[in-house]
């Protein structure tokens, strides 16, 4: 295969830290991750956080203009990050993580934007799946709905239609 991995062990610290804190943006990220794991550059940690939203193991909840004294000006925008359904929690990773001493943060979201948003995306790709990209996508589909119990109230209404994303798989 050519091109990086899809897997990144840095993803994965990175997924451990969001966890820890359930809501996070890139540069608090990236000083929490030097924390713990030692010598990493701001950069590596942005790339991941866009590398993993593509992969939908990061969510974008909100974007937030803050004001202050900053060396490029006096207004930043923070990019906040959630887990999304196809994120990877590593045991080891978890641990490390468990030393953050700070504050579980609430995230207030709309999930049901999301679900839908990655529904129509599977039903797309079974459209056209067959043999190993079937079974994978049946794999999406399961991580989708414990990530939609996780996020609502009532998730019966979600779970039925990537449930018949599975029937047609089969």
């Amino acid at each position: 295969m050519r091109g990086r991995p899809k897997k990144s062990k840095i993803r994965e610290r990175i997924t451990a830290i969001i966890n820890k804190i359930g809501l996070s943006y890139g540069y608090e990220i990236y000083k929490l991750y030097k924390d713990l794991y030692g010598d990493v550059t701001s950069r590596i940690i942005y790339y991941n956080l866009k590398k993993g939203v593509e992969l939908g193991e990061f969510n974008v909840v909100k974007v937030k203009r803050e004001l202050g004294v900053y060396s490029w000006g006096d207004e930043t925008e923070r990019v906040y990050y959630a887990l999304g359904p196809y994120a990877i929690l590593a045991s080891e990773d978890m641990q490390v993580a468990s030393k953050i001493k700070q504050k579980q943060r609430e995230v207030k979201y709309d999930w049901s934007k999301e679900i839908q948003k990655y529904y129509k995306e599977l039903k797309e790709k079974a459209r056209r799946a067959k043999g190993v990209e079937a079974e994978k996508i049946l794999i999406k589909c399961d991580k989708l709905i414990n990530w939609c119990r996780t996020k609502l109230k009532d998730p019966d209404e979600y779970v039925k239609k990537i449930d018949s994303i599975k029937n047609f798989l089969k």
